[in-house]
């Protein structure tokens, strides 16, 4: 139990550093004024360390196992984040950005890769519906970090180091025998070319990762800078990006029961077509902050489960070390997905207008629901052929 509370806490700890760290600085760089493309530039440089620091991980976990994994990681994001008010700099930034998503890809990829060694197909499910409650439970929480300002430069990130002691102290605790992965079997190909074979196993699920990361990396990284076009108070913002997580923790556990009962493909699908049609329609509610407010709610119900599903979703498809090395990609891609959300919707803000923050998001989910529907119809023909040829 206490090993589960560990995990849970790290990565809740680990969305809360996201919902804070990113909105924090773009919202600092914007009032700085600094365009909007390079503030979405600068807010890919921690999700660039989660993409360079993935593939290693699982290495390291192997050498060290995943309980001494989670603490240096948690040591380097404490650092990392005292770090940026010391040296207040635009470029310094940059690379403690860079530096804080390695730490933050530790924590993540080694949590999963722990919690994945001991669940059972019975109940993988409802932990990763935990999993993914922690999430947004931190995410939620982080935003309102931003109000701290008021106080000093210094507050926000006094806090969330702080915040870093308490999943330290639980994780020294726990015996680590179990955290430790199994040697590695000899398989056909290695590197990217593995990589490539495992991700078509799982193409549906992985790319719910790159969605997820997408959507969160837009929102976290340039919805501060729509809301300041928008003339939001700086405690506006933070409350309606909270709005957006808090839906999501509402509607966790009901996607994770109907996943269950219906089908993780058939819920992604869905949750991807309303989410699709919610931020198409947000621009006609930016001029009306409850309504706003309402949409974000709403949309965050459908898309707040979006990275748990998937995960779930993996855990049916991928087994063994295929799993684990599944769950590195699925991290990598999140990463991917991040980058290219802040940046999209960055450029799309400053030569199209503030409405294609909420369009270039529904482009990329209609993108997604259209791969999964041809999917879908593509794994029906090979069954229908399969079974016409058997007979």
């Amino acid at each position: 139990m206490l090993r589960l509370v560990a995990i849970l806490v790290s990565i809740g700890l680990v969305g809360m550093t996201q919902g804070l760290i990113v909105p924090l600085l773009s919202f600092i760089l914007e009032q700085r004024e600094v365009s909007a493309v390079f503030n979405g530039i600068s807010t890919t440089a921690l999700f660039f360390g989660v993409i360079v620091a993935s593939p290693f991980i699982e290495l390291v976990v192997r050498k060290y196992g995943a309980k001494r994994t989670i603490l240096y990681s948690t040591g380097l994001a404490i650092i990392m984040t005292l770090a940026f008010p010391i040296w207040d700099n635009l470029y310094a930034w940059i690379v403690f950005r860079v530096i804080l998503g390695i730490a933050l890809s530790g924590i993540f990829v080694s949590t999963e890769i722990w919690l994945n060694t001991i669940l059972t197909a019975n109940n993988r499910g409802r932990m990763f519906a935990f999993y993914g409650l922690a999430i947004a439970i931190g995410l939620m929480i982080g935003p309102l970090g931003i109000n701290l300002l008021s106080i000093s430069l210094w507050a926000p990130f006094l806090v969330s180091a702080i915040c870093y002691v308490i999943p330290m102290l639980i994780t020294i605790r726990i015996p680590d025998e179990d955290s430790w992965l199994a040697e590695a079997e000899e398989e056909e190909g290695s590197g990217v070319k593995r990589w490539w074979r495992i991700f078509w196993l799982a193409p549906f699920a992985m790319l719910a990762s790159l969605v997820y990361g997408y959507l969160d990396g837009a929102l976290i990284g340039q919805f501060p800078i729509y809301g300041s076009r928008l003339d939001m108070l700086p405690a506006t913002i933070s409350l309606t990006l909270s709005v957006f997580v808090f839906g999501s923790i509402v509607f966790q556990f009901p996607l994770g029961w109907l996943s269950d009962l219906w089908g993780r493909r058939q819920t992604l699908l869905l949750a991807a077509v309303i989410g699709m049609v919610g931020f198409l329609l947000l621009p006609l509610a930016q001029n009306n902050t409850w309504m706003l407010m309402t949409m974000f709610f709403l949309v965050g119900g459908a898309l707040g489960s979006f990275y748990s599903l998937g995960l779930a979703y993996l855990g049916d498809l991928l087994h063994g070390n295929n799993l684990t090395t599944g769950n590195v990609l699925y991290t990598m891609l999140y990463g991917v997905g991040s980058i290219m959300g802040p940046s999209f919707t960055g450029a799309a803000i400053q030569y199209l207008g503030k409405e294609w923050f909420a369009w270039s998001i529904a482009a990329m989910l209609l993108i997604y629901a259209g791969y999964g529907l041809f999917h879908s119809q593509s794994i029906k023909s090979k069954s229908s052929s399969f079974t016409t040829t058997g007979n």
